[in-house]
């Protein structure tokens, strides 16, 4: 694993910590419709979509934004996380 997906993989690892009710994400191309309602463009190229939570699912329209900011500063610091990112989802593991 690179280091950049090894940085991908702490942001998101700590984004599952810190949200207990979150269940998981998608990012997509812009150009792709996002398949959900909530949704938030991260910067010029990315959407944040398909965001669940569990059991309140209402609370995923909350969270847009506290996933947005550290997937943002990943994109700032290392420009190529953000072909990481691209059509990717992310879940949480449940054991």
């Amino acid at each position: 694993m690179n280091p950049i997906e090894s940085q991908l993989e702490a942001v998101v690892a700590q984004l599952f910590d810190e949200w207990p009710a979150l269940i998981g994400f998608s990012v997509e191309a812009l150009e792709a419709p996002p398949r959900a309602a909530a949704e938030t463009q991260l910067e010029r190229e990315l959407v944040l979509a398909n965001v669940e939570t569990f059991p309140w699912t209402g609370y995923s329209r909350d969270l847009l934004g506290e996933i947005a900011v550290p997937l943002l500063e990943l994109i700032e610091e290392e420009p190529q996380a953000r072909d990481l990112l691209r059509g990717r989802t992310f879940a949480r593991r449940l054991h």
